[in-house]
């Protein structure tokens, strides 16, 4: 354990204990500097990477909370609504976790993918064709996409939408 064999002059520096130290600094005496590091364990300063993934397959809340190592400080974050509809989702949830990230420390990214079972069968999307909340309008696309249409409108509007699409070897 670095943190506890980390010294200077039979001190150590990263384990806690290296509290209110005095260090002589100028030629005269009482020209001294007090300093104190705190523990450095991970346990301690609380760096934690946690990644989760999972499907998602009804609507609702979430809310949860941050417990903080010493039991006093957690944080709880606000309800953020799951579902299919226009400002819900992971990216809700993930700007509620960053909104707050100068008070917790704690940093979200998120990643959707959504994968059809069979190949897309020729047809024409309605007028109002939409994707969270951007209307890309009536676009007419082959079996299998094979002439790119739909791939390509959705792919237009991407930097907006936030949706990316493609075609696997099935269409």
């Amino acid at each position: 354990n670095i943190a506890n064999t980390t010294s200077f002059n039979g001190k150590q520096l990263l384990s806690g204990n290296f509290i209110n130290q005095e260090f002589q600094i100028g030629a005269s005496s009482n020209q001294t500097i007090k300093a104190t590091i705190g523990a450095t364990q991970s346990s301690k300063i609380g760096l934690t990477r946690f990644e989760t993934g999972g499907r998602i397959s009804t609507s609702g809340e979430v809310q949860f909370t941050l417990k903080n190592y010493n039991g006093i400080d957690d944080f709880q974050f606000q309800k953020v609504v799951i579902s299919t509809s226009v400002g819900t989702g992971l990216g809700a949830l993930a700007d509620e976790i960053n909104k707050n990230a100068d008070k917790t420390g704690v940093r979200a990214t998120f990643t959707v993918e959504t994968r059809g079972m069979a190949a897309v069968r020729a047809g024409t999307t309605s007028d109002n064709f939409a994707i969270n909340g951007v209307t890309i309008g009536k676009v007419d696309y082959t079996d299998g996409d094979g002439n790119g249409a739909l791939v390509s409108a959705i792919n237009s509007v991407k930097d907006t939408t936030g949706v990316e699409a493609s075609i696997d070897a099935n269409g």
